[in-house]
């Protein structure tokens, strides 16, 4: 009898789930449009309240004619982002959309102040006011919509519902993953698979034979397709077979590599298909670029913190003998030795009390071992723990950045003592400089593995972009100050 009640509770909740699933997938475009706009009339809505604030702030109580206008601007915005494809983003990646909301942002401000410009003596708008909401939004946009998502991605509405469509263990398996991070836009809702390759597997989201794959997705309002494919002989005979049933075709290969489809990408010659290879770190007009950029970063940034470095270095100095900063030698680009330099965060005798503590405590050997990082580490003195915890300790590279032999962002610097860990893929980390930040401090720093720091610097020299930069740039702020991953 129990058996019984147990099988027909899991009739039930696989009913409800998929009623769910189905409720979900028939609204789930406009839940993602709708959350969208809101976010961003709201974001648009608030950086005009405070750039206004912050405006009578500075100059004493003025007219409220941008405060008037928001309504008509939030509107604006609603309209242009419609029409650049940014309802709902899926699929545009976290970059792009990042860049094409900068352009798209800076394009309308422009238009709008050049109105206001010609039509001053009708709408009189304060410049001041203006420009904070223009910097206020470029800010406050990006971070709705991340936060939004999340929500969203965590009470498990957020998603473009989609069938993949192959063998159906390697289906199961990518269907888990998208599972797992559901802001990627993509939402598994089936698995569609010939029935000799579905080997009896079981799993939350249904296995179907392939046969039923059109009355199925037509049902459960599934427009989105992955289907895996072993060769690109295949894509004709594919497009013939799914395009009548799916508005939306994506192609997995399976064990592709990531970072070796880097810098990819598919165009048309002449009606053939072709792929190109570009590798922007290499392009002098993105090195000249990047180099403006960290010329201008690290020059304002030394002058603008010279009163916090002032006093990190008093603090340093009064808590125990020796240096305030710290010259540690690492391999830079073309492999060329740099001294980068540090705030001093452990006692002079770093090393030697390093070895002895590993000889001492042999459980601790395979942290090191891993991390190259100890999660406690007995070297460090209070002030260094401060320093470490917010990055503070980094600052000083500034200087490295302004001489040319760091950039604002990029990989890690290496450890003379870890070139052969990098095995053959060192010849890619030096090719460019190495970075005050990169893409491992933005993705859980000292949670993460040396492995998993090397790979993120891969990605990131395989995958440049001015606009990788500045979101790097933005994220490490937010890192730092929530301390994600901190030590």
């Amino acid at each position: 009898m129990e058996n019984v009640q147990s099988k027909h509770q899991l009739i039930q909740t696989s009913a409800l789930r998929n009623s769910s699933h189905r409720l979900y997938a028939r609204y789930a475009h406009l839940i993602m449009v709708a959350s969208l706009v809101f976010s961003d009339v709201l974001m648009i809505c608030a950086s005009g309240v405070i750039a206004s604030s912050l405006r009578n702030i500075l100059l004493g109580p003025g007219h409220q004619a941008l405060l008037n206008w928001l309504p008509a601007l939030a509107l604006l915005f609603t309209l242009v982002f419609v029409f650049r494809g940014l309802y709902p983003a899926v699929g545009m990646g976290v970059i792009g959309e990042f860049r094409s909301l900068t352009i798209t942002i800076s394009m309308i401000y422009l238009i709008v102040s050049s109105f206001s410009f010609i039509m001053h003596s009708v709408t009189p708008l304060s410049r001041l006011a203006f420009v904070f909401m223009w910097v206020l939004s470029l800010a406050l946009v990006p971070a709705g919509r991340i936060m939004i998502r999340a929500i969203l991605a965590r009470a498990g509405c957020w998603g473009e519902p989609a069938a993949l469509i192959g063998p159906a263990a390697l289906c199961q398996e990518i269907a888990e993953r998208y599972w797992g991070d559901l802001k990627t836009g993509i939402y598994p809702l089936a698995i569609f698979s010939p029935f000799d390759q579905q080997n009896g597997s079981k799993t939350k989201i249904p296995v179907n034979d392939i046969k039923e794959m059109m009355r199925y997705s037509a049902s459960h309002h599934i427009h989105t397709a992955l289907v895996i494919y072993s060769s690109l002989d295949e894509l004709p005979v594919l497009r013939e077979r799914y395009q009548d049933t799916f508005e939306r075709i994506i192609l997995i290969r399976e064990n592709d590599d990531d970072f070796m489809l880097s810098g990819l990408s598919v165009g048309e010659y002449d009606g053939s298909l072709s792929f190109e290879i570009r590798y922007n770190l290499l392009d002098r007009w993105a090195q000249r670029q990047k180099r403006v950029m960290d010329l201008m970063g690290s020059g304002a940034g030394l002058i603008l913190l010279s009163p916090l470095l002032a006093l990190m270095a008093l603090l340093i100095k009064l808590e125990s003998p020796g240096p305030v900063f710290y010259r540690q030698k690492r391999m830079g680009k073309k492999r060329k030795v740099v001294g980068i330099v540090k705030f001093r965060t452990m006692l002079v005798n770093a090393d030697q009390m390093l070895q002895e503590y590993l000889a001492e405590n042999p459980e601790k050997r395979e942290e090191w071992d891993r991390y190259q990082k100890l999660h406690e580490d007995p070297r460090i003195t209070r002030v260094g723990v401060w320093l470490r915890r917010f990055s503070i300790d980094e600052l000083p590279q500034l200087w490295n950045v302004l001489q040319g032999q760091m950039s604002l962002v990029g990989p890690r610097p290496i450890m003379l003592n870890q070139e052969t860990q990098y095995g053959d893929n060192l010849k890619h980390y030096v090719r460019v400089l190495p970075g005050i930040t990169g893409m491992w401090q933005i993705s859980g720093r000292n949670h993460t593995t040396f492995a998993q720091r090397a790979d993120f610097d891969l990605n990131y020299v395989m995958n440049w972009s001015i606009w990788l930069d500045i979101y790097i740039l933005v994220r490490t702020i937010w890192v730092v100050l929530s301390r994600d991953g901190a030590c």
